[in-house]
Formats: C-alpha cells, structure tokens, sequence
C-alpha cells in the first residue's frame, strides 16, 4: 500500500525516525489474488490426487510436494509487492525486489519519473539511475502524492542546489584556452555543493593539469627570453 501521510517512529537498526513510508498498492492486491489462486489450485489438485483413477499411485509425500510447490509459487508472486521507500532526514532507504540500499540526500540530484517508465527513479551524479519501484505508474494518483512528498522532503532536507559561478582564470597564466577554465577550481571546497561524482573528477583534474603545463610552458617561454636579453 501507498503510505504518503508521514509515520512516526524509527526502524530497526538506530536509524533517523522515518519520515515517509511509500508501498505500491495495486501490484500488491494482484499479486496477493494470483498467489491465492496458484496456492489454491494447487492444494486441491494435491487432494484430490488420491481419488484419481489414472492407473497411477499417488501417495501423501505427492500431495505434500505438490501443495509445497503452490507455497513456492506463491512466494515467488508475492515478492512483487515487497519494493518499500522510506524515507528519513538522512536520505532515502530503497527497497526493490532483492536487498535494501541507502542513498544520502547529498547523492539525490532529483527524484523523477520519466515518460512512459513503470515506476520512479533517482538521478545520481554521473547519469547514475536508480529504480524506485515503491512508487510505481499503476497507482495513479498516489503515485503522483508519494512523488511529491519525496521532493518535499527532498527540498527541507536535501543540499541546496549549486549556484553558477563565474569562470576564473588561474592566476599568472595568459594565452590558456577558455574551455580548460571551470566554474570550481579543483581543490576549492567552498563551492562543492554535492560530493562529484567520477566523471567530473576526472574532467577537474585533467583542466587542472592542462593549467599547470600551460603554467610551465610560459615560464619556460620567460627564462629563455631573460636568457636572450642578458646574451645580448
């Protein structure tokens, strides 16, 4: 079920209190009629296995195999409504199918929910996408309630967005292409507003390295003309 009032309370584990809890709906009243039906079929098909008269000899270890067989696929259906969000001042604790993963507000770029996808994901640094399957297209209008209670959340808890900057020069460096300057030099922690991910990393530290050879190229440039000057 789609939870988009806020609990109280705090999960197991020490945890911040949970501040939104998010569970599909309707996939969870089908899955629970499909594994009705396949555990039901299977223990009447179970049963009446020692009235047959097929030429064949059922003993009970069949029907106890044949029901256990129904459980397995019932479970099996219902993991489809095991995907959970909740959701903390800490960040956003997502749970799929398989496994739980906690994600802090400072790796949240946005909570979207992207045409025609079957349910919400987060946008990571680096293009990074992961599926929030608790908030899923089939729940409609609580779908759209849970998404903007995330974002709420998201807007009071998260990381203020970062702000444009100009661009800087490195000091005592002319002749430097503009596309080798950035917005945040490498190292100047006032201006990170999130941690960056892997990508940027390696963008700011090449710029900063085609700084430094354009550095040393014009320093060079300088010693040999003192050189042609005291020659002369």
């Amino acid at each position: 079920m789609t939870e988009s009032g806020r609990a109280a309370g705090s999960p197991a584990g020490g945890h911040a209190p949970v501040l939104l809890q998010v569970r599909p709906r309707r996939i969870t009243i089908y899955a629970a009629i499909s594994a009705s039906l396949v555990v039901g079929a299977m223990v009447v098909i179970g049963l009446l296995l020692l009235n047959s008269n097929e030429g064949v000899a059922f003993r009970t270890s069949d029907q106890i195999g044949l029901i256990g067989i129904g459980l397995i696929l019932g479970g099996l259906i219902m993991t489809a409504a095991r995907p959970r969000l909740r959701v903390d001042k800490n960040g956003l604790w997502v749970r799929n199918i398989l496994g739980e993963e906690f994600t802090p507000w400072p790796l949240v770029l946005r909570i979207a929910y992207p045409q025609g996808a079957p349910w919400a994901q987060l946008n990571m640094p680096d293009d990074e996408v992961k599926p929030v399957m608790a908030i899923q297209a089939m729940d409609r209008g609580r779908a759209v309630q849970a998404l903007e209670a995330v974002r709420a959340l998201q807007v009071e808890y998260g990381p203020a967005p970062p702000e444009p900057t100009s661009r800087v020069a490195p000091t005592g460096v002319s002749g430097v292409d503009d596309d080798s300057h950035r917005d945040v030099r490498l190292g100047d922690s006032s201006n990170l507003q999130r941690p960056l991910g892997r990508l940027e990393i390696i963008d700011r530290e090449k710029a900063a390295q085609r700084d430094r050879e354009a550095r040393a190229k014009q320093e060079k440039l300088a010693r040999k003309s003192g050189r042609g000057g005291s020659g002369a």
